[in-house]
């Protein structure tokens, strides 16, 4: 670290320190015997701060939770430097579902409470889902970011970084209190079984003359591998839904493949993935399994296994040119891109800071086991052979075809979600600008496997082995801080 970032480090903290807007104050803590920590955090019934309720309360305290996996040891070290410089009984180490519970229990009639999560984007959706089943929609204390992941898509969006600066480090919770408070959809998700035989079963119910056979023998070979390869140990190992709800996305098809071996991978041997540049030189790796499905690209496509009906419309036809079918709730994947594309303008649903903040809390909380998509697919630019070429025009909107037309401005909060296919192309172009195929803007989705099929919901991968339908639909609202500095 040079002098320059040193002395600005220097001079942010002493600024914490001297204006104590975010440090919670020790006067505020009292013994408890109710609490499973012990103690309490209320303004004494004297002092000069209890007159005025949460809509003039001059401090915005902030609770710290640190996710020490995530990052490598950065979250260790991130730990140790706040000690120093808030109050240590504000700072928490993310052990287990306990410690997001007991934090909000100590600090439920403290008000203006503000949560700063330092983690990837797995450990903010399960902060989130934590905050939203214990607080009513839109009343939880809103959270800001400091990205510790690889991807870290979220914290992109509300304009906290991209990833972990620890010259910025105390200049970033400067900004904390003046941040933007503003609404964030989460969208539930809910699988059923469907009875549809699975194209293997099809195949094995064929007749078994010379000429049946040459017609499946050349089916195979329009299968990808994700669908042919079903007894994968990968796959049998990750085949339940990791989540109820999502924030950021979910993806079906070619990428979540990549991903999910990725995952396993990961899964057996973490000592391989030790930092951000050895994660992505192992996803190419991984990827690069994948080049006969990226080769083949002009003879597959997503609507031969999934049928797509958004607000009761069936969209099918939409995705004949498919090979990733991503659902999207914020203006970010896979580590950045924007595959939907520029919106004309911003708006996102703001809140006053002045929100009320009663409920009982209770929580549960994971490690931050996420695997972004990265930028990979530039190696494979050349491989799909069939591409359009107003399909990669940078300024251009792209709808599919038989696509809802008329979009809206992109929003997280306005209750609706985007669907948009990606085919090979897209996937190697997405990280310089390129967008994919916009399908539709709705509040109801349904995804009909008619296949076994790869998925991920924000980041976290998994194989659904059966036909089934995935339905997705708005579930409630939390409060986010967008950075209003950057």
């Amino acid at each position: 670290m040079n002098v320059s970032s040193s002395s600005n480090k220097y001079k942010a903290r002493i600024r914490i320190l001297l204006t104590g807007d975010i440090i919670v104050r020790p006067q505020w803590l009292s013994r408890s015997s109710t609490s499973k920590l012990g103690f309490q955090a209320r303004l004494p019934s004297h002092s000069n701060d209890s007159n005025a309720g949460s809509s003039c309360f001059p401090y915005a305290p902030v609770i710290m939770f640190i996710n020490k996996r995530s990052g490598g040891q950065v979250g260790e070290t991130i730990y140790r430097e706040l000690l120093k410089t808030l109050n240590p009984r504000q700072v928490f180490l993310l052990e287990n579902n306990a410690t997001i519970t007991n934090a909000l229990e100590i600090y439920s009639s403290l008000p203006n409470i503000r949560i700063c999560v330092f983690g990837g984007d797995g450990t903010v959706g399960w902060i989130l889902g934590c905050l939203a089943e214990n607080y009513p929609s839109r009343n939880n204390p809103p959270v800001s970011i400091c990205p510790l992941g690889t991807g870290n898509d979220l914290s992109r969006v509300l304009a906290w970084g991209e990833q972990y600066d620890s010259k910025s480090l105390f200049n970033t919770m400067l900004r904390i209190p003046q941040a933007q408070v503003v609404a964030l959809d989460r969208w539930a998700v809910q699988v059923e079984q469907l009875d549809i035989p699975t194209s293997s079963e099809s195949m094995e119910q064929q007749p078994t003359n010379k000429l049946q056979v040459m017609r499946t023998l050349e089916s195979l070979l329009k299968h990808p591998k994700f669908v042919l390869e079903d007894n994968r140990a990968s796959y049998e190992n990750h085949q339940q839904l990791p989540n109820t709800r999502f924030i950021n996305y979910m993806s079906f098809g070619l990428d979540a493949a990549i991903t999910l071996d990725f995952h396993d991978e990961r899964t057996r041997d973490p000592s391989k993935f030790s930092s951000p540049l050895k994660n992505k030189l192992m996803y190419l790796n991984e990827s690069c399994k994948y080049l006969s499905d990226f080769a083949r690209a002009n003879i597959w496509n997503l609507s031969s296994y999934i049928r797509l009906i958004c607000d009761g419309r069936n969209l099918t036809d939409a995705i004949r040119d498919c090979h990733t079918l991503v659902i999207l709730n914020i203006p970010g994947y896979a580590s950045g891109t924007n595959p939907w594309g520029k919106s004309s303008s911003k708006s996102f649903i703001s809140y006053d800071n002045n929100y009320s903040m009663d409920t009982q809390k209770s929580s549960s909380v994971t490690d931050d086991n996420s695997t972004n998509s990265v930028d990979v697919f530039s190696s494979l630019v050349d491989i799909h052979e069939n591409v359009k070429s107003n399909s990669l025009s940078e300024t251009s909107v792209h709808e599919a075809p038989n696509s809802v037309g008329s979009f809206e401005c992109q929003d997280f909060g306005d209750r609706k979600i985007e669907v948009l296919s990606l085919n090979t192309a897209h996937m190697a172009t997405i990280h310089v600008g390129f967008c994919g195929y916009r399908i539709a803007q709705c509040s109801q989705l349904r995804i009909e496997l008619l296949s076994p099929m790869t998925a991920q919901m924000d980041g976290e991968p998994f194989y659904l082995p059966a036909s089934v339908a995935v339905n997705i639909s708005h579930a409630d609202q939390v409060l986010v801080l967008k950075n209003q500095t950057e």
